[in-house]
């Protein structure tokens, strides 16, 4: 029994983490967009339903709004009931998770939309700067406004799946994370295999020559973000139903290096290359959860899956620069005419013998 929790947990976060990586991926390893704030979109999804979801069943089920003190002092008790009436009224339940799921989508979205202008007008290093405070701006605001997640506390979040008993229920929300997480990588593999994905990576090598093909170099990044971000905020979303709370200090920085980590050691631009990446990642990650108190340590053995994944980064990085599964070249005229121009600049920067 203990061997099939560990496997639900595990293929669990990693289908989070898979969507996390091929957003990523969207956005850096193809458009070549430093999203540093990453965690800002993934905290946007889980926010949304850690807010809504016990306040909109009990608007539509009882005509009437919680009040902000009856919310936080409150909010296991009201959110266990929203989940016994979810048990009685399964449909109910199946309608408000795919509905806070797609709010959960557009709410990062629209965070993505926000954070599409300074990508238009900054640099690469003063980007990656202010995604990073916007990621922390949106944490502290859920940490010391408590009306949006109860503050510090974190919120509870009530099961839609409570009519599911057991073991059996787990099983269900995992291959509803399966299903999502399958979905989005095939979706993603099209898109980015199609003419939008080979603008995309000639947009990352020179905005000059593709503004010369006639393409709308800031409409490519608002769409870029605006999709990566929607896809965190579905990965947020689904976080937040299976572990059943949502907690303002879950959505610190080092959640967003995790995801860049994940994808360099993976693969640049190469969605299999994400997935291995979050893969080896989820795996060191959950085997120290389960087996911390058997691993005796000078220190805390939770920071061991960093140190773990610290080392394996190093030996990529050393042996492998572009990664375990490195970017396939594509061939089209954009990418052929860069290909010419590098060359020549290499010609004209040689030494003459």
């Amino acid at each position: 029994m203990e061997i099939i929790r560990f496997v639900i947990d595990f293929l669990s976060f990693y289908t989070i983490y898979l969507m996390l990586s091929i957003s990523l991926n969207l956005e850096y390893g193809y458009a070549g967009i430093s999203n540093f704030g990453k965690v800002m979109f993934f905290a946007g999804g889980a926010f949304t339903a850690g807010a809504l979801a016990t306040r909109l069943t009990i608007l539509l089920t009882q005509g009437r709004w919680i009040g902000i003190e009856e919310f936080i002092n409150s909010d296991v008790i009201l959110g266990s009931n929203v989940s016994l009436f979810f048990a009685k009224n399964p449909l109910f339940g199946v309608f408000m998770f795919l509905f806070l799921l797609v709010l959960a989508m557009a709410v990062s979205a629209i965070l993505g939309y926000i954070a599409s202008y300074p990508a238009i007008r900054l640099r690469e290093d003063y980007l990656g700067m202010t995604l990073i405070v916007s990621g922390e701006l949106l944490r502290n605001i859920a940490k010391n406004y408590e009306p949006l997640v109860c503050g510090t506390f974190g919120v509870y979040v009530p099961n839609p799946f409570s009519w599911v008993s057991g073991l059996h229920r787990d099983l269900f929300l995992l291959s509803l994370l399966l299903a999502f997480s399958g979905g989005t990588w095939i979706v993603m593999e099209y898109l980015l295999n199609s003419p939008f994905g080979r603008v995309l990576k000639a947009m990352r090598e020179s905005e000059d020559v593709v503004e010369s093909y006639g393409r709308d170099i800031v409409k490519l990044r608002i769409k870029t973000l605006m999709l990566g971000s929607a896809i965190a905020g579905l990965a947020g979303g689904l976080y937040a139903f299976y572990t059943g709370s949502v907690h303002p200090d879950d959505f610190t920085t080092t959640r967003t290096f995790l995801v860049w980590v994940i994808v360099i050691i993976g693969g640049v631009g190469n969605n299999l290359g994400a997935a291995v990446g979050a893969f080896f990642y989820v795996l060191i990650d959950r085997l120290i959860a389960y087996y911390k108190h058997s691993i005796y340590l000078p220190f805390d053995v939770n920071y061991m899956s960093y140190i773990i994944l610290s080392i394996i980064l190093i030996l990529v990085i050393f042996y492998s620069p572009q990664g375990i599964f490195p970017e396939k070249p594509a061939r089209t005229p954009v990418i052929e005419k860069l290909r010419e121009r590098q060359k020549e600049k290499i010609k004209v920067q040689a030494p003459s013998s």
